[in-house]
């Protein structure tokens, strides 16, 4: 599992760091000062470097309950507030600690006070001051392995993959024995579709903590997208093996057999999961891909409710964030079913949760932006193509505000979509490949665009490439083979 994939908002916060240039004969006369980790209590600072060794493996719970150790022994440590916000479940939780983390940073080294600043404007979504705030953390500390490991998250989390790569390998000239760098590595190179330059990643990784579950389950996830289900679920299994616990191993297995065509053997390992799981996100997670497979057999109704059981959930714990995803995802199901007033009425009904929320502004903002997009699409649906262009048009007017690259991607993709309703193939399949490209659902539109022109070969190809691409828990692949495994099932 890649570290850097927890949830959306999560994912937000990985985004750390700016492209440093230091080359290994450099490395010499570059200070290898750390960042230094402030507390006044040494047994706080143990227990802090214990939550850190399980968070860097994806454990969340027994880092959780180190970092609230560290905290018993100095409740002023502002990166255990920070750490802590990071494993913990749900939106609330998170805004609170990294509240914390916060108000104790003047206490905090200069360092540590910028990664927390950083981590503020990953969360409102403001990605330029997170840079200048990282960029600033890179000039004092050029020779910490942790914060090149860092900076290549960022650039991992906005897509940019070769220079995540070189940021991990700057990093490992530092200290070849990082574990999670490997992992980090392995996830560029994947992106990249360098398979082998992965497989070797993933296996030095393995081969650098035997010990620990995702490594297994990193290589496993690497084997589900090469089509090699049976030995993914091998490699899941030898991480569940090292922690029966590790749910994104259940989820795994769960993916594999979706993708075999067996999605009933895919709900008994979600099953087991909701059986085992430890909080209310375990239970959402499973929940979340029992709604997956239900959508891979084309089954999206089933899906819907599924999906509901998750809001209520969300709702019983007033997690403000996970309802409003919640909402999103029913709104995209319902587009699928071809009913856009439904979609209308459950994006409106996130944003409306958005607002009426304790969220900072910013993150507001960022909520409007995106609703944008939802609403474009709903109106394309809807066969208003005027009113969805208007409504694509201020979407890419805010995004341009922020120019965050993930976004950016996003323009393309609704304008593609707008495209096709409109019959504008040639013009969708422009736009649609200027979009994300590990997104399954744009490659299988251009498909669909080409076999409206009548080009069939071009058509198959990339269904074929959209239906293979075999993406690990994504809504986006499951509707895919909603739309060709299905399909060519007996009835």
């Amino acid at each position: 599992m890649n570290r850097s994939r927890r949830s959306i908002i999560i994912l937000a916060f990985g985004m750390f760091l700016a492209l440093t240039h230091c080359a290994k004969e450099e490395l010499a006369t570059v200070s290898l000062a750390k960042i230094p980790v402030t507390t006044n209590s040494s047994l706080a600072a143990e227990e802090f470097q214990r939550g850190m060794a399980y968070a860097n493996t994806l454990q969340t719970v027994e880092a959780a309950t180190h970092f609230r150790l560290a905290l018993d022994a100095d409740p002023t440590f502002a990166s255990a507030w920070l750490n802590l916000a990071y494993v913990s479940p749900g939106t609330a939780l998170f805004v609170s600690y990294l509240d914390s983390a916060k108000a104790h940073a003047s206490k905090a080294s200069e360092g540590e006070q910028l990664i927390i600043l950083a981590a503020k404007y990953g969360f409102e979504g403001n990605n330029t001051k997170q840079e200048k705030s990282l960029q600033k953390l890179v000039e004092l500390f050029p020779g910490d392995e942790n914060a090149l490991l860092l900076l290549g998250n960022y650039y991992f989390g906005l897509r940019q993959y070769r220079q995540a790569i070189q940021s991990y390998h700057q990093a490992t000239l530092v200290n070849n024995n990082l574990a999670i760098l490997h992992n980090q590595l392995g996830y560029s190179q994947r992106a990249l579709g360098n398979y082998g330059e992965a497989e070797k990643a993933f296996k030095f990784y393995i081969k650098l903590n035997s010990e620990n579950p995702n490594a297994y389950d990193s290589y496993a996830e690497l084997l589900m997208e090469m089509g090699r289900f049976n030995e993914s679920i091998e490699f899941y299994a030898k991480a569940l093996e090292q922690d029966p616990n590790f749910v994104a191993s259940h989820i795994g297995i769960a993916c594999n057999y979706a993708f075999l065509g067996e999605p009933g053997r895919a709900r008994i390992q979600l099953e087991l999961l909701k059986e085992i799981a430890r909080n209310v996100i375990d239970t959402r997670r499973a929940i979340f891909t029992e709604a997956l497979t239900h959508v891979c057999e084309g089954n999206i109704s089933q899906a819907v409710q599924v999906i509901l059981s998750n809001f209520k959930l969300a709702e019983g714990q007033q997690d403000v964030g996970n309802m409003a995803n919640d909402l999103v995802i029913l709104g995209n199901l319902y587009l699928e079913l071809n009913q856009p007033s439904k979609a209308l009425t459950s994006f409106n009904q996130s944003i409306e949760v958005i607002d009426k929320s304790n969220l900072p502004q910013a993150v507001k903002v960022n909520g409007h932006t995106t609703h944008l997009f939802n609403l474009s699409r709903v109106f394309a649906v809807q066969g208003e193509i005027e009113k969805a262009k208007e409504t694509s048009d201020l979407f890419a007017e805010q995004v341009g505000i922020r120019n965050n690259p993930i976004q950016v991607k996003l323009i393309a993709q609704l304008k593609g979509i707008i495209a096709m309703h409109e019959g504008n193939y040639q013009t969708a399949i422009t736009e649609f490949q200027e979009a994300n490209q590990l997104n399954p659902y744009n490659l299988f539109r251009i498909g669909q665009a080409y076999d409206a022109l009548g080009e069939n070969e071009k058509a198959a190809s990339y269904i074929l490439r959209a239906e293979e691409l075999n993406v690990l828990n994504s809504m986006d692949q499951a509707v895919v083979l909603s739309k060709t495994k299905f399909l060519k099932s007996p009835s």
